[in-house]
């Protein structure tokens, strides 16, 4: 299947690098002709679980009418958090390509500011005003269960994006957390081999992706003869996993890898600053300044084996083009899902030494503060997904 790869700009602040579910700071941009931003007064919220087990009640319209489908997007909260920016920043611009091929007529933004009473609120004035798709990457996995209800009667298609709502009445469409820590996984073992001793760089303990990728590594590791001689959580902060790469060096702990979800910047300055070897692995970050660093250290020969996965926050812009194709009428293929209500999207965008030229030249337009990104086109998720 061909990849599309959009990446776009977003301000890099420290620390979080992931959306999911749960209280966590977000950011977002809005774009006059793509996305036209509104905010209104509020309602409640709640907290995560598991998944459904029945097919969504997503009513597959007839194939969008001429004058194009009506899109509402809601997004927690922008600012302060550089996913939700590239992902408010991909899906708006998603949305202003389905514009121009005349798949929808209007797409406007929503953001909640974190407030889940003003995101309830602004929820239930897109049913009210008949958009046909509603997508929203919410606070909380919980608490809107009503709203959905509200939706699911008025035959709009409701996407949960970026965490997994527990509602057999909409599709739910993320990122394979597992998938993206068992890469990871895979190429520490191929890397190392049996025998090997790793540190382990958790993002903050108790998030739904950090566990996830955790729970991955711990299982992975050990059944291929790997040894994780310390894990640690840097809370997706650059300074934070600085201080502990710190504490690690000074304690004389013997390692020879390192497994690490984000913070790698952090993490290299404690091993340059204190001027001991590479060790012979590093996983991962998709920071554009990260991936630029990593590729200059092994400029003219691999000096420290890397791997970058993307997570990517175009998690938004693939829920459109998924969106886009039940409005069509396309039937979601069973066997392609992960039971009846949810699509695993798993990454795409991988650097390692072996094609670092290559990744480096599609990145070569942006800056050190963006990240990298992919989603899907409309056909392609077509393609990926649908009979």
């Amino acid at each position: 299947m061909k990849k599309a790869l959009s990446l776009f700009l977003a301000v890099l602040l420290i620390g979080t690098m992931f959306a999911g579910c749960g209280p966590k700071a977000d950011k977002k941009e809005e774009s006059k002709e793509q996305t036209t931003q509104k905010e209104q007064p509020k309602p409640e919220e709640k907290q995560p679980e598991k998944q459904a087990e029945k097919q969504p009640e997503q009513k597959q319209e007839a194939p969008a009418e001429k004058k194009g489908l009506r899109v509402a997007s809601h997004n927690a909260m922008i600012e302060g958090n550089p996913y939700r920016a590239v992902y408010e920043t991909q899906i708006a611009a998603a949305a202003q390509k389905a514009k121009e091929m005349g798949l929808i007529s209007q797409f406007d933004s929503f953001v909640a500011n974190n407030d889940p009473a003003l995101e309830a609120q602004q929820i239930e004035q897109s049913i009210n005003e008949g958009y046909d798709i509603i997508i929203v990457n919410p606070i909380a996995a919980s608490g809107l269960d009503a709203l959905i209800q509200k939706a699911a009667d008025a035959g709009i298609t409701y996407i949960n994006a970026d965490c997994i709502y527990d509602s057999d009445k909409i599709l739910n469409v993320v990122v394979d957390q597992a998938a993206w820590a068992e890469i990871q996984a895979d190429y520490v073992i191929k890397t190392l081999g049996k025998g090997a001793k790793v540190v382990q760089f958790n993002g903050i303990d108790g998030n739904s992706a950090s566990e996830i990728r955790s729970e991955v590594w711990k299982k992975k590791l050990p059944e291929a003869g790997i040894e994780i001689v310390k894990t640690v959580a840097h809370n997706w902060s650059d300074i934070e996993a600085k201080q502990l790469m710190n504490e690690i060096i000074a304690s004389g702990l013997e390692f020879d890898g390192i497994i690490n979800q984000e913070g790698a910047n952090g993490i290299m300055d404690a091993i340059e600053e204190s001027k001991i070897d590479f060790p012979k692995c590093i996983t991962s970050s998709e920071e554009v300044s990260w991936i630029r660093r990593i590729a200059k250290v092994n400029e003219d020969k691999e000096a420290f084996p890397f791997i970058v996965v993307e997570n990517p926050p175009g998690i938004g812009a693939t829920a459109l083009a998924i969106a886009i194709n039940i409005r069509q009428g396309h039937e979601l293929d069973p066997g392609k899902m992960s039971g009846n209500n949810l699509i695993y999207y798993t990454p795409q965008w991988i650097m390692t030494h072996e094609n670092q030229k290559e990744r480096l030249e599609s990145i070569a337009d942006l800056p050190d503060s963006t990240s990298v990104s992919s989603f899907m086109s409309v056909e392609e998720a077509k393609a990926a997904y649908f009979k």
